[in-house]
C-alpha cells in the first residue's frame, strides 16, 4: 500500500489543518449556545422565517433551536459542518488523480511497476480515509466542546456521533464526484468545478422544493435532502443519509476506474 500511504503523507499537513480549524468551530460555536438558550423571543424569530431559508440553515419547526439538538442541528449540522467536510473531501478528491496527472507526479508515479487501477483504487480509498479521519475529529470535538456549555442535554450520543459520519459520507459523495470527473478529464479544475456545480444546485433545488407545494417531490433528487432530512440528534438515526452517498461514492470510483484505464494520459 505505498500508494496510499504516500498520498496520506502529502495531504498530512493540509488535514492537520483542517482538523484544527474544524474543531475550533465547533469550540466556538458551542460556546454561544448559552446566548443563545436564553434569549427571549428567538424562537418566535426562526419560526418567522420563510421556509426556503429553514430549509437552507438546517432548521425545522418540529425542533425548537433553543434546545441543544436544535442549536446543534441549526448551527453545525444543518449547512456549515456539511461544507466544511465536503469542501475538505472534493480538494482531496479533485488532487488524487486530476491534479496529481496536472501537476505530472501521476506520470512519474505510473513509470513505476504498478497498474492504473491500483493506483486509482488506492489513491480512493486514501480520500475515504482523509475524510473518514476528519469526521473522527469532528466527532470528537463535538463530544469535548459540547458539555461545558450544556449541549448534551437530552441529545442522543449515537445519534450525535452518526450524524457527524452521514455529514462525513455526504462530503465524501462529493469528493468521490470530483474524483470521478478528475480520472475522466485529468483536470483538477474541472473536477473541482463539477462537485461545486452538484452541491450548490442540490442544495438550492431541495430549498426551492420545500418552499413550493408543487415542487416538493423535486426534493427528492437532491443530496442535500437525503442528507437533512431528519434530526439524528433528536429522532433516531435515520439509514438514508448513509445508503444515498455510499451508493453514489461506489458508483463513481467505478466511473473513474473505467475512464481512466482507457483514455491517454496528459
Amino acid at each position: 500500500m505505498r500508494i496510499f500511504g504516500r498520498f496520506l503523507e502529502d495531504r498530512r499537513r493540509s488535514t492537520v489543518w483542517w482538523s484544527g480549524g474544524v474543531a475550533a468551530y465547533v469550540a466556538v460555536n458551542n460556546a454561544f449556545y448559552p446566548t443563545i438558550k436564553n434569549t427571549a423571543g428567538i424562537e418566535n424569530l426562526v419560526k418567522n422565517l420563510p421556509d426556503t431559508f429553514k430549509t437552507l440553515i438546517g432548521s425545522s419547526d418540529q425542533i425548537l433551536i433553543t434546545s441543544p439538538a436544535g442549536y446543534l442541528q441549526g448551527r453545525v449540522f444543518g449547512l456549515i459542518l456539511p461544507v466544511l467536510l465536503l469542501v475538505f473531501a472534493v480538494g482531496a478528491g479533485a488532487y488524487a488523480i486530476g491534479g496529481s496527472e496536472e501537476d505530472g507526479t501521476l506520470e512519474l508515479l505510473l513509470s513505476n511497476p504498478v497498474t492504473r487501477g491500483r493506483v486509482l483504487i488506492e489513491r480512493f480509498f486514501a480520500v475515504v480515509a482523509l475524510s473518514t479521519s476528519l469526521g473522527i475529529i469532528t466527532a470528537a470535538s463535538l463530544l469535548t466542546f459540547s458539555p461545558p456549555f450544556g449541549l448534551l442535554e437530552g441529545v442522543s450520543i449515537p445519534g450525535l456521533v452518526a450524524a457527524v459520519f452521514a455529514a462525513t459520507a455526504f462530503g465524501l459523495m462529493h469528493g468521490a464526484i470530483a474524483f470521478a470527473a478528475g480520472a475522466w478529464t485529468g483536470h483538477r479544475s474541472v473536477a473541482i468545478a463539477t462537485a461545486t456545480t452538484v452541491a450548490v444546485v442540490g442544495n438550492l433545488l431541495n430549498a426551492v422544493a420545500a418552499a413550493s407545494a408543487s415542487l416538493h417531490i423535486l426534493r427528492f433528487a437532491s443530496p442535500w435532502h437525503w442528507y437533512g432530512g431528519r434530526n439524528m440528534l433528536a429522532q433516531g438515526i435515520a439509514l438514508e443519509p448513509f445508503l444515498v452517498p455510499i451508493a453514489v461514492s461506489v458508483l463513481c470510483a467505478a466511473v473513474g476506474w473505467w475512464s481512466f484505464r482507457r483514455r491517454d494520459l496528459h
